[in-house]
């Protein structure tokens, strides 16, 4: 009997194992079978990208964004005026660049703040020289490695830039100087052009913020004095030209790009100059690239869209990829907040337009000797059109304040707050975006 069962035992355990072994067999298969049939479709997918003219790796996105034939380059001028960038001496009193505040619009600049300013400003001589000539120059093109990309003393430096030609409109404003003013101004927008053909979402972030510093440069200028119609016309359009240059779906075609290779080496995800290989869980490249592909896809389209729809749709998309598991880690790493850029871009699109307004009503009161009642006076000669406050497509709120006015858009929250600025409020309350002046 003992035999026998002992036996009987043997056979149980031997036909136990080759369960066990067709289980481990079929999964195997199972998963190659997921790899090649994802791997397949990956592969029309980024066959069809190419074929729409798109990058889906690094060298196509070269040629993607390489400058015309024989288009002169701007990049080696702003790159010796980066260099040749002196912080200001006195921090104390020097706004942007230093510690100051700036005072109310419409306030001068008391003498140690003025004094302040203006040596800062001759000890930028070569700095604003090279600004200059770059901003002559149609085309720019910096070169930088696609990875880890653009250098942060590079950022760093190009923002100063931006802040001291604002610091300059302003000391030239204030002198009367408004040919002055009008170059910085319109230097500024230049040097925020410079960045339009540099790929991914971090370059497209720091020319948003060089818009908003040319834009912020502009609005106290008006405060402080009057330009002729000339230079309210040359100041529209810079402002035209860097509008329509804003390429949110571009951007994020060139993104795709960056994540789709980050998918196939995600040491790149690690730090600068990390070369060590990344092992995968089987079949999670494929997954990995068909959440890159899907949500990309979703992007792109959505940009295409007005506004208010616009940033319903990234709302949504970024709402999808918190609920998904652990499984799809790196989208959940690679694309967070991405409706908080879309954001961004509506609202500096919206500055513009309240900027545009701005220099509409100026030459309007140069002509009539008074603000509009209404912006439609402004309509056909001054303005196209009113423009449409991009988050609740109603007009652009205008308030006379006499003698100045305040242009205003509801900002992202879609509520009017009455014209109340960021500035005027604690962290925790509402507020519009503005363009105030109270000249």
């Amino acid at each position: 009997m003992s035999d026998d069962g002992h036996k009987g035992n043997r056979r149980f355990t031997f036909k136990g194992r080759h369960v066990l072994l067709a289980a481990a067999v079929l999964l195997v298969g199972a998963i190659v079978l997921y790899i090649v049939i994802h791997r397949g479709d990956i592969e029309r997918r980024l066959a069809a990208l190419r074929a729409a003219g798109y990058p889906t790796t690094f060298a196509e996105l070269a040629e993607y964004t390489k400058l015309p034939e024989g288009a002169e380059n701007a990049a080696e001028l702003y790159t010796r005026a980066f260099a040749a960038f002196v912080a200001p001496v006195d921090e104390v009193n020097v706004p942007l660049l230093g510690q100051a505040q700036w005072p109310d619009r419409g306030a001068t600049l008391l003498e140690p703040m003025a004094k302040a300013v203006s040596e800062c400003l001759a000890s930028n001589q070569q700095c604003l020289l090279r600004l200059r000539e770059a901003a002559a120059l149609a085309d720019c093109r910096y070169g930088w490695d696609f990875w880890p990309g653009i250098p942060e003393a590079h950022v760093q430096t190009m923002r100063r830039c931006g802040q001291l030609l604002s610091l300059g409109a302003v000391h030239h404003m204030q002198r009367g100087d408004t040919d002055a003013a009008t170059v910085c101004i319109k230097e500024g927008l230049r040097l925020s052009d410079s960045m339009r053909r540099e790929p991914a979402l971090i370059g497209y972030l720091i020319r948003i913020a060089l818009i908003n510093t040319a834009l912020g440069g502009l609005e106290r200028s008006l405060s402080l004095g009057a330009f002729t119609d000339s230079q309210l016309n040359e100041i529209d359009a810079a402002l035209v030209r860097t509008g329509g240059t804003l390429d949110f779906t571009m951007v994020l075609a060139t993104e795709r790009c960056f994540m789709i290779e980050t998918c196939r080496d995600p040491s790149l995800l690690g730090p600068a100059g990390q070369t060590a290989p990344v092992r995968l869980p089987p079949g999670m490249r494929g997954t990995w690239m068909t959440d890159i592909l899907d949500l990309m896809e979703d992007h792109i389209a959505a940009s295409r869209l007005p506004p208010r729809e616009r940033l319903k749709r990234f709302r949504q998309a970024d709402d999808r990829v918190q609920q998904l598991s652990v499984l799809h880690v790196m989208i959940k790493m690679m694309a967070p907040g991405m409706s908080r850029v879309a954001e961004h871009d509506v609202r500096v699109r919206a500055r513009l337009d309240l900027a545009r307004t701005a220099l509409a009503l100026e030459r309007y009161r140069l002509a009539a000797g008074r603000a509009p009642v209404q912006l439609p006076e402004l309509v056909p000669q001054y303005l196209e059109r009113v423009p449409l406050d991009p988050f609740d497509e109603q007009p652009i709120r205008y308030r006379r304040t006499d003698p100045g006015y305040l242009l205003y858009s509801v900002d992202a929250d879609g509520q009017d707050h009455g014209g109340r600025e960021r500035d005027d409020t604690r962290k925790d309350e509402p507020y519009d975006l503005c363009f105030t002046v109270p000249r």
